[in-house]
């Protein structure tokens, strides 16, 4: 399976519209949005567009409004645990990260999950894909506590646009593709677990 990932648009939707344009975006089989939409209508129309699953979490630059549109759209998978082909998909949003959690956690509680793919705005600390302008690691411990306690095979995750960048913790691989503002994306193939780091120019 085939993940196009994307975060950070900040509404610059020229960008999302050029990538879904490319044979990266035609080849992936699903597509991962973990955050800062920022526009939604416009945003969600080119997402239908391409006409394959679309997995979204809100980022903390997206409002409630944004969030419900993605909801409406089918989209948002905040707080919930989404099954697709062999794989559960766990949304954790940004906007409010511990109450996704706990919410998240209740369900995986309720089920045997099996291999996860989890989807955060946020990062979890690790000092790669989380480091700020400032050479600080601004991710946070309780999405790496989530990540040693479920094993997850994948965790994407945007918010540090400075920091695109794969690494792994434990056996999870962690991916940040960085901005698509800025032209940035990544495929992953969730077989053999590789991220490839992309930009459009």
């Amino acid at each position: 399976m085939l993940i196009l990932h994307i975060s950070d648009l900040h509404c610059e939707t020229y960008m999302l519209e050029k990538l879904l344009s490319t044979d990266d975006a035609k080849r992936a089989d699903i597509i991962a949005f973990t955050g800062d939409a920022e526009c939604d209508g416009e945003t969600v129309d080119l997402l239908q567009s391409i006409n394959k699953p679309v997995f979204f979490v809100p980022g903390n630059m997206d409002d409630i409004a944004v969030a419900k549109i993605f909801d409406r759209a089918g989209m948002n998978i905040d707080g919930k645990v989404i099954r697709q082909a062999d794989y559960a998909f766990v949304g954790l949003g940004g906007i409010s990260i511990i109450s996704s959690l706990e919410t998240a956690k209740e369900k995986l509680s309720k089920e045997k999950p099996g291999k996860i793919i989890v989807l955060s705005h946020h990062p979890p600390r690790n000092g790669v894909t989380d480091k700020a302008r400032i050479g600080v690691s601004a991710g946070l411990v309780e999405l790496r506590n989530f990540i040693l306690e479920y094993k997850p095979v994948l965790h994407m995750h945007g918010h540090i646009h400075e920091s695109p960048n794969y690494t792994f913790i434990g056996d999870t691989l962690v991916v940040n593709p960085g901005p698509l503002k800025r032209g940035r994306y990544a495929i992953i193939d969730v077989e053999t677990r590789k991220a490839y780091l992309n930009t459009l120019y």
